[in-house]
């Protein structure tokens, strides 16, 4: 619902009654997303933006240019501040002034009690005026900070947009980034940080004015006495800065352990099901928790550092009035009026000192996420495009003139091609003809990719230019704005798919329009018709965050017809034929690639593969690199004729396009779809994957409470802290009722007044000490147990996520899960434990305030009561409105992280396609929606913060009324006692209410914590049957899958009746079109999806009947999209440090990937040493050296089951059968191998091929009978390939040995 702030009356802004409406409807229901006020235009992303751009210099630091483009607020704030801190000082002054009233009205009972009854009413009308000054105060400074983070959100997303990759190591020094770890950081815990800009203006225009006036106050009260309370005041001021300047140095390497720690985090959460299939899950449970103890280790640093700050000025003020008051006592008389004026003064200067440390603390926080930030905005972007593009470059033209790119030599740079240094293109002069296909070629790492990334300009131009189309960027000072220039009509399909968390549809149609000739033209040109035929949902069918519902073929494919949808005249297309099998990859030539439809017509094509036999005869130009340097350029002709490396083989013509269409006639998928609405489920016909996610209701439950409290004692702990609290209090308020009662009778009853007074005031500096260790000791206790508490919360999350079914983390975006691990996380670690301390002090000092105030006048009881019952009322309307809306912040949150889980891996192809600002845009649609939560959650704590003011105005006013009208009956001294803790009930009651809403809403952090530990599991990953097998099983490879049948659902198996059985030390090649079940068998045999019947025997033994990580452990996959972490080629083959360094390094020497003497001139190689870099998941490696990567693991755990899937997709074939070499080897001799394969030539020579078809066996025998049968699969399949002859040839040699 709209907001009414604006157009609102100055009564109903004073007392923030727009927002009553709101909190009606809390009553009725629990509200929802739309419910939510909608903010004020002023407080949105493009209004913000739109005053920081304009006021804004590069020149100036990021603070100056908050503090410049906000200035208005901040002059706000320079004026309700020191007025709301002057107002403070207002019931002291009253106070005085009341009991000097009472003091003459005791000498002479005749004077008037006019002003004595005017005294009550100005305290009254003074606490309202400061109540309202108060909060407007809050609601400027808030309305600042949401103005302030929308601007920080759009220059983080703008910075993750252009920024240029970079390194990051979990073990590495402090300077080195985690980069996707510090994304998530900033994106949540820094930017919430900022909010602690206003303890900054708290402390410029609050506390000086408090202690200032304090100062004045107290030379008035005791001269020079009060002077030397104020340079003691001063002293522990001046302590507490030193001790903070410590802690923010710990709070620095409290963020640098964060940032490596949700780097890791994210690695493995994207990586887990890797995790899984190696059965690594809980040791890097233990390696992350390790990581998580350095954090926790720095937290109880600081938190012992904060403990002592308390101690320092709980424990000042007692020390300060002893010292002030014996001064003055030797000189003068102590009086109650004086005694007791002092007191509420020092009270006002002592929140002022024991809100300092908190407040440095902000500030600490703030200094250090602002650097932070600053430091994450200032790292190098790419090179801006008009400063590399020809001057001349027009849409057709495209290529480069004399130049030298490289990956910069700090950062990640794929293909590392010389020792220690950035791979780079050298002297490269290319024009690619407009309007035709060209192909690149070369080896393995010999800069392929690396040439389409540098059009795309992901490497640094070093020497002359590059030819490609760019236009200037929009200049509009709006949220989605982005600077410079982009790219023009280019369209870029990646190695590695990169696909949005969306449906098939939306991931082709890209932000382009709709036209269903085109779209149905396009899914038949990149063979996508039979593919969407098995969706219940068709192309509206989610892909899920990273792309759970489609194969790699299917990937790849939906990659490729985006761009081929899309208008753009210039396609990059980098090695699209890897992922799919022969047949597929010649209809995708034929019918798309090289074909002469409309829509391919004039466009010019550039693509890079390893089938350079496949599609030579229908492309116009090639390119061959090797070692960033061109070796060939030219016509196919001219290479035919050239002295080129390529075999006889490489360059047939494997026939033309007669037959290859695999794209029958069907219904447009319009019309598939509306026939889909009548035959299937609601979630279904939405293709939805990825469920909305679940919000609690109402109150924090019970069970949540359990969840937090058992790691530190549960009840028991709740007991003993607040039997600790309450001693504490109890000593406080003693301390004041002694010195109350003695006060008077001190000088009048002892003989020796002066040692009198000093053993009263040592008294009361002793119960005032003692009562500040307890407090500094609760409160350490209460830091020690939240640490265990989050030590305890975090292992169980990060347990339950490591062992959670793959279905979950599938459907369930990386944004919701790493929102767990960051936001929700800092909270419970940061928080909660120092709010439940301060909610146990407000509460027992308010009940001690009721008790002191009621025990001296009877009457007040009544009151309290009745404002207590206000109290309730209001509180309870507000907490079910704060709940729900921290709920749906919460909630929020996920949508904005998943984001830039989106926007991070997939930046290249974003700014190739130009679609920064579309994305953009999506973030300010999140942001506004976040907002909105936002903005409730701190509207409603004004309101309710309005009506508790003058609830508890109401306190003071009656205690002094009933104090007046008691006159006689009460002493100055008692009278002083009850008037400072009626002061105080207001402000406590004030600070219980919204510590308690602290409390919930940071409880919300553990409920949602909580959801994540009761979630689905895999099985056990240890079983009884574990301890029963020998040590050393499996001692030999001997298979016997026995009937198996299993899926992803239970309604639906993928394979059905699956029987087959190898050999120790056979090899067997698994083949079949997409979708016949191949990758679905290789993941059933780590149980990665659990076969619902049948038997997976291993030497012996069902795996059925072990623990998962046994299982895993000693069966080896390489898989098709191989994982890599961040952090050392060493860390990347042995986590876990199992094996010795010769292993590895003998490892990386077979799979070539060493650098070595007689291997200087291989692209492939990539490692000088054990101690070099892998990045951001191997982006600093082409996907072929990621694969060998993958396959040196499985050299070094020489498992005797190997599966191999997809494992040489995306190699060339020297390298593929340098790889096939490795694998038939002596490392593997005595292992059982299953293969994968699209390529026939991998598996052809096999000593035998399962042939899968609709999850069933149709095939399995020796490849030479397979091929002698002329009906069978395998020969169809062999022949469709369009390398027969290559594959007689092959086997033939085999045969021959």
């Amino acid at each position: 619902m709209p907001s009414s702030e604006i157009g609102s009356s100055i009564l109903s802004n004073a007392l923030f009654s727009w927002v009553s409406d709101f909190m009606e409807l809390g009553k009725k229901r629990q509200p929802n997303i739309d419910d939510l006020l909608e903010p004020p235009q002023k407080y949105l992303p493009d209004d913000s933006w739109k005053r920081f751009s304009k006021h804004s210099r590069a020149e100036n630091s990021l603070f100056w240019n908050i503090v410049v483009s906000f200035r208005q607020e901040v002059l706000l704030q320079a004026l309700f501040n020191p007025l709301s801190a002057l107002l403070e000082y207002t019931q002291p002054f009253f106070l005085q002034q009341l009991l000097w009233f009472i003091s003459m009205y005791t000498q002479d009972p005749s004077i008037s009690m006019r002003f004595g009854y005017f005294l009550p009413f100005m305290m009254l009308l003074s606490n309202l005026l400061s109540t309202c000054v108060y909060q407007q105060q809050f609601w400027l400074s808030r309305a600042m900070y949401m103005n302030v983070r929308n601007v920080l959100y759009k220059l983080v997303s703008q910075k993750a947009l252009c920024k240029r990759p970079y390194s990051g190591s979990y073990d590495g020094d402090d300077s080195k980034e985690s980069s996707d770890g510090k994304i998530y950081n900033i994106a949540t815990s820094d930017i919430t940080r900022i909010s602690n800009l206003l303890a900054i203006l708290e402390l410029m225009f609050v506390l000086p004015v408090k202690l200032i006036v304090g100062a004045y106050y107290m030379y008035k009260l005791l001269g020079f006495a009060g002077l030397l309370g104020t340079v003691l005041l001063v002293v522990v001021v001046r302590l507490s800065q030193i001790l903070v300047s410590r802690a923010r140095k710990i709070e620095v390497n409290i963020g640098v352990l964060n940032d490596q720690r949700l780097a890791m985090t994210k690695d493995v959460v994207q990586g887990i099901s890797s995790i899984k299939l190696f059965g690594w899950g809980t040791r890097f449970v233990e390696l992350i928790g390790s990581r998580r103890a350095k954090q926790l280790s720095e937290t109880w640093e600081r938190a012992k550092i904060w403990s002592f700050i308390n101690l320092l000025t709980v424990g000042s003020l007692p020390l300060i009035n002893f010292a002030s008051f014996y001064l003055f006592s030797i000189y003068s008389g102590l009086e109650a009026e004086t005694v007791f004026t002092a007191i509420s003064v020092f009270k006002i200067v002592q929140r002022s000192v024991d809100t300092f440390p908190s407040m440095m603390a902000s500030v600490t926080g703030f200094r250090v996420s602002l650097s932070r930030i600053e430091q994450f905005l200032n790292q190098p972007d790419i090179q801006r495009l008009e400063h590399r593009a020809c001057a001349d470059a027009t849409e057709e033209r495209l290529g480069f003139r004399d130049a030298t790119l490289a990956w910069a030599a700090a950062n990640s740079g794929p293909l590392l091609s010389t020792e220690r240094a950035p791979f780079a293109l050298k002297s490269i002069s290319i024009d690619f003809p407009a309007g035709k296909l060209s192909l690149v070629g070369g080896p393995t790492g010999s800069g392929k990719s690396s040439l389409l990334a540098s059009f795309v300009g992901e490497m640094d131009l070093v020497a002359g230019k590059v030819c490609v189309p760019i236009s200037p960027m929009p200049a509009d000072p709006s949220f989605t704005s982005v600077p410079g220039y982009g790219l023009d009509q280019i369209a870029y399909v990646s190695q590695e798919p990169w696909l949005r968390n969306a449906s098939i549809r939306d991931n082709i149609v890209f932000g382009e329009p709709y036209h269903q000739d085109r779209y149905e033209k396009v899914l038949g040109m990149c063979a996508l018709r039979p593919d969407l035929c098995m969706f219940p949902a068709g192309d509206m069918t989610e892909i899920g965050e990273r792309g759970i519902t489609l194969s790699g073929g299917q990937k790849q494919r939906v990659s490729l017809a985006r761009a081929v949808y899309s208008s753009r005249l210039i396609l990059l297309i980098d090695d699209c034929l890897s992922a799919v099998d022969a047949h597929t990859g010649r209809h995708i030539l034929h019918q798309c690639l090289a074909s002469s439809d409309e829509i391919m017509c004039n466009r010019t094509r550039v693509l890079v593969t390893h089938h350079m036999a496949m599609c030579l005869p229908r492309s116009e130009f090639v390119v061959l690199l090797d070692a960033g340097s061109v070796s060939f350029q030219g016509t196919p002709q001219q290479l035919v004729a050239s002295d080129s490396d390529f075999s006889a083989a490489d360059l047939i013509d494997p026939g033309n396009s007669h037959g290859d269409s695999i794209d029958t006639a069907q219904p447009s998928q319009d019309e598939l779809n509306v026939q889909r609405l009548s035959e299937t489920t609601e979630n279904d016909r939405l293709g939805k994957i990825v469920e909305d996610e679940i919000r609690a209701k109402g109150a924090v439950t019970l069970q949540t409470w359990k969840t937090y409290l058992d790691p530190c004692g549960g009840w028991k702990f709740v007991a003993g802290s607040l039997i600790c609290v309450a001693a504490a209090q109890m000593l406080t308020v003693y301390k004041d009722f002694y010195l109350a009662t003695r006060i008077e009778s001190a000088d009048k009853s002892a003989s020796d007044p002066e040692s009198t007074m000093l053993v009263l005031l040592a008294t009361y500096l002793g119960i005032g000490t003692a009562a500040a260790i307890i407090s500094a000791l609760t409160l350490l206790c209460f830091y020690a147990c939240g640490i265990r508490v989050s030590t305890a919360l975090h292992n169980r999350l990060f347990l339950t996520i490591v062992h959670a079914t793959p279905r979950f983390l599938d459907t369930t975006p990386i944004g919701r899960i790493m929102s767990r691990f960051t936001k929700d996380m800092q909270v419970i670690d940061s928080d909660i434990m120092e709010i439940l301390f301060l909610f146990m002090h407000f509460l027992l000092s308010l009940v001690v305030s009721l008790i002191v105030v009621s025990s001296a006048i009877p009457l007040f009881a009544i009151v309290g009561v009745l404002v207590m019952a206000s109290y309730i009322y209001f509180t309870v309307q507000f907490m079910r409105a704060q709940r729900e809306a921290k709920r749906l912040e919460g909630v929020g949150m996920g949508p904005i992280l998943s984001l830039y889980s989106e926007m991070i891996p997939g930046c290249s192809s974003i700014r190739a396609f130009n679609m920064q600002r579309e994305y953009m845009a999506e973030m300010r649609l999140r942001l506004s929606s976040f907002i909105c939560a936002d903005f409730v959650l701190r509207s409603t704590r004004r309101w309710v913060g309005v009506r508790l003011g003058f609830a508890s105005s109401l306190v003071s006013f009656f205690t002094a009324l009933f104090v007046v009208l008691g006159i006689g009956r009460i002493s100055a001294g008692l009278a002083g006692l009850t008037l400072i803790y009626a002061a105080s009930y207001w402000s406590d009651a004030l600070a219980l209410v919204n510590r308690y809403n602290d409390l919930e809403l940071s409880l919300n952090c553990v409920e949602r914590v909580h959801q994540y530990m009761t979630i689905e599991q895999e099985a056990a990953s240890e079983t009884a049957t574990d301890g029963q097998i020998p040590a050393e099983w499996p001692s030999s490879g001997n298979l016997l899958v026995g009937d198996i049948t299993a899926g992803y659902t239970a309604d639906q198996p993928v394979l059905r009746g699956i029987t087959f059985d190898a050999r120790h030390g056979e090899r067997i090649g698994i083949v079949g079109r997409t979708g016949a079940g191949k990758s679905t068998l290789s993941r059933a045999l780590l149980r990665l999806v659990e076969p619902t019947s049948g038997t997976i025997v291993l030497d012996g033994v069902n795996i059925l009947e072990l623990g998962l990580e046994r299982v895993r452990q000693s069966i080896t996959i390489i898989p098709q999209d191989p994982v890599l972490f961040n952090g050392t080629i060493r860390f990347n083959l042995d986590p876990f440090n199992d094996h010795p360094d010769l292993t590895l390094i003998a490892a990386l020497q077979r799979t070539l990937l060493l650098k070595q003497q007689d291997n200087q001139g291989s692209s492939v190689a990539a490692f000088v040493s054990l101690d070099d870099e892998i990045v951001s998941n191997g982006q600093n490696l082409s996907l072929g050296q990621r694969q060998l990567v993958a396959l040196a693991r499985a050299l070094v755990r020489r498992s005797r089951l190997i599966v191999l899937d997809e494992a040489t997709a995306s190699v060339d074939f020297a390298t593929d059968h340098s790889m096939q070499n490795a694998i038939r080897g002596p490392e593997f001799s005595g292992s059982t191998l299953l293969c994968i394969a699209h390529r026939l030539r991998t598996i052809v020579d096999y000593d035998r091929v399962l042939v899968l078809d609709g999850g069933k066996v149709a095939e399995f025998d020796t490849p030479q009978q397979l091929l002698q049968q002329k009906d069978s699969q395998f020969y169809s399949l062999c022949q469709q390939s369009g390398e027969m002859e290559v594959l007689e040839q092959i086997l033939s040699k085999r045969l021959a040995k």
